[in-house]
This record gives structure tokens, sequence and C-alpha cells, in this order.
């Protein structure tokens, strides 16, 4: 009997961070940053918190056939969307100010997708500064 080694070629999105844009270098990237198996009329969420005094900075990268993502900044207790990318036209990066520590839900899907394939890789930046109010 001959065994030969089976390798399974998983599409691994950990490193897609890095294709992100970055924010200036007085940011921090946060360890919140993740590469996302994106699946086609998918919802991902990430669950962020956030602390007074600071400002973050979000950006994202797609593949061209996911098309521009779309991200939705949700308060976690209420559920109301503070920000849409959508208004924007889809818009890649996005800075704002935290006033007081809370709950976030980051929404990320891909309204565009051109792709056949099942799930396709993506990623979401969140860097973070301090921020004197």
């Amino acid at each position: 009997m001959i065994l030969l080694p089976l390798s399974v070629h998983a599409q691994d999105c950990s490193k897609l961070t890095k294709k992100c844009k970055n924010p200036d270098n007085s940011f921090k990237v946060s360890a919140s940053s993740r590469g996302i198996k994106m699946r086609r009329g998918k919802r991902t969420r990430i669950v962020l918190n956030v602390y007074g005094g600071r400002e973050y900075y979000f950006s994202t990268y797609s593949r061209p056939k996911v098309g521009k993502l779309q991200f939705r900044i949700v308060d976690a207790t209420t559920l109301k969307v503070l920000y849409d990318n959508a208004i924007e036209g889809l818009i890649d990066e996005k800075k704002f100010i935290v006033s007081a520590t809370q709950k976030l839900y980051i929404e990320i899907a891909a309204p565009n997708w051109k792709s056949d394939e099942s799930y396709e890789c993506a990623a979401f930046k969140i860097a973070y500064r301090n921020f004197k109010l």
C-alpha cells in the first residue's frame, strides 16, 4: 500500500488585513482586525468594545469579485445604526471619535458580489489612538 500526503487547499483569510489601507503611525492596529470569510447574501458581525477618549480608524479590503464592502456600526444595546458607509458610496475607510465607552457591532456585507464561489476572503482593519476630547 502506498500512502500519499493529502493536502487540503482551504482559503486562509487571516493575513488579508495587510491589504487594508493603513492609518498614520499614531494609530495602533487592534487585535480585533481580521480576515473574514464572506458568503454571498450573508452579513458578518464583529463585536467590538470601544473606549471613550479614543479615535478609531476602520478600513476594508475585498477582492474585485467580492465588490466593495458595506459596513455598518450598530449600537449593541439599542441596535440603532450609528453609521453606514453605503451613504458615502461604500467608502473603504472611516475615522470617528468615541466619547463614551460602549459595545458596538460592526456588520459587514458584500452587496455587489460578483463571484460564483460559496465564499471569498475579505478583511476589516481596526486601529485606534488616544484623543483628547
